[in-house]
């Protein structure tokens, strides 16, 4: 039985209402009202001049003219990315713990699984993983060997999902191949994972490169930590991590828990699990 939240650690305001702020950016982001969009350029999801993940990749043959055109036409999309990693640099993943709609749609979706259906990715080790797609989504266009930007996106995929209830282009892309893929491993990663963040701590392109910020800024920035001196490696803190950033050291008395900021979001329930209050947001001390 897991253990009752900590009533000794104080929860700032994005930790409180984490999972009503989680709701708001469905409500600004994904179908059928996509506020964000409508009102700032009349789209209705992510692609176009807000694609967040297009602009960076080089296709075989691409003149420089041609690729910084793609800056231009995703103008908004840049812009979110250069946000989204300057802010994680100083102060953690704050957009993928509390912000994206994305990850935010397939967390949420899993609290209504039964735990008896949802699948642990806790085993694999999620940074080769990660990378490693990051590394194929930039190499294979580069060598001619097609995109992965467009045909197996979760920022497509998402917005898609909610919108195939009322519009009949979004519905029908799921009966094409790679919507078939798409819903597949929005349903595996995500709806039916542990936690429902598999799908963007495996094969997120901007969560990889968010990742990077955040494990490059922790010397200056604020982020999850563990004091060593209070932690008791009881491993509370362990199984209820969305993203199985923690792993437990040693042994014996000298067992601690670790996190991997490659991995971490600041969603704060390994903080307010702890009983010795030994996990703190913050500085490095």
């Amino acid at each position: 039985m897991a253990k009752r939240t900590n009533p000794r650690v104080h929860r700032g305001f994005f930790q409180r209402h984490r999972t009503l702020i989680l709701i708001i950016s469905l409500l600004l982001f994904l179908p059928p009202l996509a506020l964000i969009f409508q009102v700032s350029t009349g789209d209705g999801d992510f692609c176009g001049r807000w694609c967040p993940r297009m602009f960076f990749t080089w296709r075989e043959g691409m003149s420089l003219n041609a690729f910084l055109m793609g800056f231009a036409r995703s103008f908004l999309g840049v812009l979110l990315v250069l946000v989204i990693l300057a802010a994680t640099f100083f102060f953690g993943r704050w957009w993928c713990s509390h912000l994206c709609p994305i990850g935010g749609a397939t967390e949420l979706g899993s609290r209504l699984v039964p735990n008896w259906l949802k699948i642990n990715y806790s085993a694999i080790p999620a940074p080769p993983v990660r990378y490693g797609y990051l590394a194929a989504y930039l190499i294979a266009p580069a060598v001619g060997l097609g995109s992965l930007c467009c045909t197996y996106c979760n920022f497509a995929a998402v917005p898609r999902f909610f919108g195939a209830l009322y519009t009949q282009a979004d519905l029908v892309y799921f009966f094409r191949i790679y919507g078939i893929v798409n819903l597949v491993l929005l349903f595996l990663l995500g709806f039916l994972a542990r936690g429902g963040r598999a799908y963007c701590n495996f094969l997120c392109p901007v969560g990889a490169l968010d990742s990077l910020a955040n494990r490059f800024g922790g010397r200056w920035g604020k982020r999850i930590r563990i004091d060593t001196h209070k932690c008791t490696g009881c491993g509370s803190c362990k199984p209820i991590c969305p993203t199985w950033a923690i792993a437990m050291e040693g042994q014996g008395e000298h067992k601690k828990a670790v996190i991997d900021h490659h991995s971490c979001m600041p969603c704060g329930k390994c903080e307010r699990i702890c009983d010795e209050g030994a996990i703190r947001y913050g500085k490095k001390s």
